[in-house]
């Protein structure tokens, strides 16, 4: 079993949403030490809210939130930040044909808040986020990414 990458992790939303769904991921909120290495973006957060299933759901991730908050792990995207995700999703669209940007906009967000703290994302959807890591590489960023199912195991 792998175990995750060092320094600062975000992880994509995917992670909390198979962990409220399902448990896969327990130890994402319960391991301590990582939980302290990992910044939540509020783009995550904003899914997450939007697809909680019920009040329960709702105040875990108030708790998730509050806790990340008072640790200085909560980010904010800058202005900036959302400018050149625009800006990527352009060129995105100029490399591979047309695309529904609400469908991408929120994952070139999330890659940009990963580099904006060097921080790693750890996510199901590596294909995606290494595709943006090349587009990433043309703005002069580099994006970290790990295949999440490899620590399925842990």
């Amino acid at each position: 079993m792998n175990s995750p990458p060092s320094g600062l992790l975000l992880f994509d939303t995917c992670a909390y949403i198979r962990n409220i769904r399902f448990g896969s991921y327990a130890w994402l909120t319960d391991d301590d030490a990582l939980f302290l290495r990992t910044v939540l973006t509020v783009v995550v957060a904003a899914e997450l809210y939007a697809g909680a299933r019920s009040s329960e759901d709702k105040k875990d991730l108030d708790t998730v939130c509050r806790r990340h908050q008072m640790l200085g792990m909560l980010s904010c995207p800058p202005s900036d930040t959302w400018v050149l995700a625009g800006v990527l999703l352009q060129r995105y669209a100029r490399l591979h044909g047309d695309i529904r940007y609400a469908d991408h906009f929120r994952d070139a967000l999330i890659a940009l808040e990963a580099c904006r703290h060097d921080a790693t994302v750890l996510t199901e959807n590596a294909r995606d986020f290494l595709r943006w890591g090349r587009l990433l590489r043309s703005a002069g960023k580099t994006l970290k990414v790990f295949e999440l199912r490899r620590l399925a195991a842990r």
